[in-house]
């Protein structure tokens, strides 16, 4: 049986070494070292999870030549309805159509988000009344979301700090006041932006943060997640 070793953090992890600081995964052990090691170890192997892309580590790339990358997409809609009403063998919790529905609205399947949004739907349903406590309703989703947003805001702060740069920020909150499913123009968007507007785009498209949508009769930007959008549309979002 192969040993998994998880680090959460890869840029962190490998920045500190690029910058001259050894980093150790529990040791005290610089990364190249415990690289070395590990090439040697045929039975370990190292998961390194984040969420920057191959094109903004290539100057680690020494650091990453045995590395194969896995990009981690959205759940399929029956593998998100899964996690939702079955998470685990005899769960006792029912989801009525409408509230699983409304969970894979408000994540996308995103795999975190879901289990955030549902571990809030189980602590909150703990607390009601025994009579009303194994059903969820929509009423229930809707009402664990602020919880949600704020247990989850290290996520969500992530985005606003680390991923993306000031403008990049600006423009998601622009697009988050629009309201859900809002669809934002592009020259809407480039008269509140005139300035380089579409390098901060280029990132926002990377990051999987908004996508173009072309129904016809409109087309334009709108966030992909409405979960991330709701994070956005409060006021001082970026803060951690």
């Amino acid at each position: 049986m192969a040993g998994i070793l998880v680090v959460s953090s890869t840029v962190n992890f490998i920045g500190g070494v690029a910058g001259g600081v050894p980093v150790g995964i529990a040791f005290g052990v610089g990364y190249g070292k415990v690289i070395s090691w590990i090439g040697s170890v045929e039975r370990i192997k190292v998961l390194l999870a984040g969420s920057h892309t191959l094109d903004e580590v290539q100057y680690w790339s020494s650091y990453l030549i045995n590395f194969q990358v896995v990009h981690i997409r959205y759940l399929k809609e029956i593998e998100a309805y899964q996690l939702i009403e079955r998470p685990a063998k005899d769960f006792s919790l029912h989801y009525d159509f409408e509230s699983s529905h409304r969970v894979v609205e408000l994540t996308r399947g995103h795999p975190f988000l879901i289990q955030l949004l549902c571990s809030e739907i189980v602590e909150y349903k703990n607390e009601q009344d025994p009579a009303i406590r194994r059903q969820v309703r929509l009423a229930d989703v809707e009402a664990v979301v602020p919880e949600a947003l704020r247990r989850g805001r290290l996520f969500f702060a992530d985005i606003s700090c680390n991923q993306v740069d000031s403008t990049g920020q600006a423009m998601l909150q622009f697009l988050a006041a629009q309201g859900s499913e809002a669809i934002v123009p592009h020259d809407m968007l480039a008269r509140h932006f005139p300035e380089q507007p579409e390098q901060s785009l280029t990132t926002l498209f990377r990051r999987e943060l908004i996508e173009w949508v072309d129904r016809g009769h409109e087309s334009g930007y709108r966030f992909q997640v409405e979960l991330i959008r709701r994070w956005f549309a409060q006021p001082l979002s970026y803060t951690p």
